[in-house]
């Protein structure tokens, strides 16, 4: 080989090779996708203890924070999903989310809210149980020297104390409600005789299940429950039509991160 012919490859090379590693570097960008932006979603849930599924009585998160939302993190974490929680007032978490301002909350389904909320459906529209979040039972406490199977059954006049803001719900005929700030205002008064009863969770995830706090206190449980119902985790509009997959991720993994014992392990926590 000649001297020239050497020096007519090596420009050749010169020539072409750069050009072969700038497209290199292209096809490996193209393969690599974009850096996805974590999703949000922002909780929100009572500043009132309601055992098992939320524990303490201020808007700070306390380190055993309520078996919902062990669960809400746990099944977050599985979807792909950071959680942020917000404590407020129940009725004020109901507005944020029909106002956006808030993605989610726990609640049972109700024809009035479903105008601004979704829930996991079935295939003909009505909610999927399937994919609640939790289900309850709940029964009527009562003073232990109050008559009041006696009176639901002669169809007497009773009273019983229930917190704002809570879902309406079927009450035996002639029942008066008397509206309070918390289920622990609720318990004083039927404790202290002013109201004959109130509405206390009797059953949990198919459960035979009561606060430890009841058996120290001078009330009895009216079983069977009074009333039954599936909660079900409510996304905001705006939260499920930008995030559709993650809400429907989200849903599907609820059933699969249920722990039954850790509720009913939160029956056990201290009440004051």
């Amino acid at each position: 080989m000649s001297i020239k012919t050497v020096l007519l490859s090596i420009t050749l090379m010169g020539s072409t090779l750069p050009g072969s590693v700038v497209q290199a570097d292209v096809l490996a960008t193209q393969g690599v996708p974009a850096a996805v932006t974590a999703v949000t979603l922002r909780f929100c849930y009572e500043d009132k203890q309601l055992l098992p599924y939320y524990a303490g009585n201020s808007a700070a998160i306390p380190e055993q924070p309520g078996a919902t939302i062990e669960h809400l993190r746990r099944a977050t974490a599985a979807a792909g999903l950071t959680l942020e929680l917000v404590r407020m007032p129940w009725l004020r978490c109901l507005q944020q989310l029909e106002d956006n301002s808030v993605d989610a909350l726990v609640a049972a389904y109700d024809k009035d809210r479903a105008h601004f909320t979704r829930y996991p459906t079935r295939p003909d529209g009505t909610a999927d149980p399937g994919r609640a979040i939790n289900q309850l039972g709940l029964c009527l406490a009562y003073r232990f020297d109050n008559n009041l199977a006696e009176k639901i059954s002669s169809q007497s006049a009773i009273t019983v104390s229930r917190p704002l803001g809570y879902r309406p719900i079927p009450f035996p005929a002639n029942t008066l409600l008397v509206p309070v700030h918390s289920a622990e205002q609720a318990l004083e008064l039927v404790v202290s005789g002013r109201v004959d009863a109130t509405t206390v969770l009797c059953q949990l995830n198919g459960v035979n299940a009561q606060e430890q706090h009841i058996n120290r206190i001078p009330v009895l449980l009216l079983y069977p429950p009074l009333y039954q119902s599936d909660g079900y985790l409510m996304l905001s509009q705006d939260f499920y039509q930008q995030h559709t997959q993650h809400a429907e991720r989200l849903w599907q993994t609820l059933p699969a991160t249920l722990d039954k014992n850790r509720y009913l392990q939160y029956l056990d926590y201290p009440f004051y």
